[in-house]
């Protein structure tokens, strides 16, 4: 009994060990995973709100132009004011009058006094660059030199054609006219003779004419729309500005660049040109008119060029643009010609009808 006892004692020791092995053959128990260790790779920064600076706008076509502001009326005279001219000094405007030249006194806004002794329409003004004397070209065939001070006339040159334009040299020596025969006359002012005389193949009337800052060229304007660029020294053509459309084109007006390198021309289509003389080369025409373009004409500065027309306004240009800077309308009639003061503070329009005597009107504007 006592050995059957025994080995049940045994036999639940056994038992007991075997279920305590059991239990203690579970796995051990892993720990929680830690976080995965920061790598090298770097994490693309979180975008910004801030952005690149734009570029200014650039200027567009559709920029609206400044105004022009009215500084002085000059009131009607007997005809179409078909040319004008500053003083060097900025005292003196004059204006084409029909047979006659109005002076203008710029510091009261007055008329100081009127140069008589044409008989028939005058087309061209200029002064000489030293404001001593004053040349008017016109249709009675005659050049005419004036003192304006004592409101005289000091010497009439016998063009023998109608005279339509005048440029002196920048020294003041000589005068350049073009005429209704397609001459380019060449005179001395001192002796009153005429030096010389040059014709193109084309023979056409020469209605625009302008010397070169240098001295060293003359460029005229025919009716049929050629441009030639004369060697003063030689008296033989340089450059011809020719075959740039097939409308009629007349070349009604021609003005340096202050320093030479670019040529305006003003024409019948309602376009100014700008040339560029070395080359030859158009640089950029302007839509600047409807009808025809009479006036151009370079600022002091050479940064802006004005232009007048058949629309009866007078328009201010960015010559590098070709964009509109400013405008106005004259009044009520045709702007023909177009000056500036030489501070290129103010500009002045001249209009008028065409042939039409006691039509005319001279406005003075502030540039904005």
């Amino acid at each position: 009994m006592k050995k059957l006892f025994s080995m049940v004692l045994l036999m639940m020791t056994l038992i007991a060990v075997l279920s305590g092995c059991g239990s203690g053959a579970a796995t051990p128990s892993q720990s929680p995973p830690t976080e995965a260790p920061p790598t090298n790779t770097p994490v693309p920064p979180t975008p910004t709100s801030t952005s690149v600076p734009a570029e200014p706008p650039t200027p567009t076509a559709t920029t609206r132009p400044k105004r022009l502001r009215e500084w002085a009326d000059l009131r009607p005279g007997k005809g179409p004011v078909y040319s004008q001219a500053w003083s060097p000094d900025g005292r003196w405007l004059v204006t084409a009058d029909y047979d006659q030249i109005k002076v203008w006194d710029m510091e009261s806004r007055r008329e100081a006094g009127v140069l008589v002794g044409h008989t028939n329409y005058v087309w061209g003004l200029a002064w000489s660059p030293d404001g001593s004397v004053l040349a008017s070209a016109s249709q009675d065939g005659s050049v005419r030199l004036w003192d304006v001070s004592t409101y005289t006339e000091t010497a009439v040159l016998d063009a023998s054609w109608w005279a339509f334009c005048a440029a002196w040299s920048p020294d003041g020596s000589q005068l350049a006219v073009g005429t209704e025969a397609g001459l380019v006359q060449i005179w001395d002012v001192t002796t009153q003779q005429m030096l010389d005389y040059w014709s193109s193949a084309t023979h056409s009337l020469i209605i625009s004419i302008a010397w070169s800052p240098d001295g060293k060229t003359i460029a005229s304007g025919e009716w049929g729309g050629d441009i030639y660029l004369w060697d003063v020294e030689t008296g033989q053509v340089r450059t011809t500005l020719a075959g740039y459309t097939t409308d009629r084109c007349d070349v009604n007006g021609l003005a340096w660049s202050p320093d030479g390198s670019t040529l305006a021309s003003a024409h019948q289509d309602g376009q100014v040109r700008l040339w560029n003389v070395e080359t030859g080369q158009m640089i950029r025409a302007i839509e600047a008119h409807a009808g025809w373009v009479r006036g151009v004409a370079w600022s002091p500065s050479g940064h802006l060029l004005a232009s007048t027309g058949e629309d009866k306004r007078i328009c201010l240009w960015d010559p590098e643009t070709g964009q509109e800077y400013a405008e106005e309308h004259h009044n009520h009639l045709p702007v023909w010609s177009v000056s500036w003061s030489p501070d290129g503070i103010q500009v002045a329009s001249g209009a008028g009808g065409y042939e039409q005597p006691h039509v005319g009107a001279t406005i003075v504007w502030t540039v904005p």
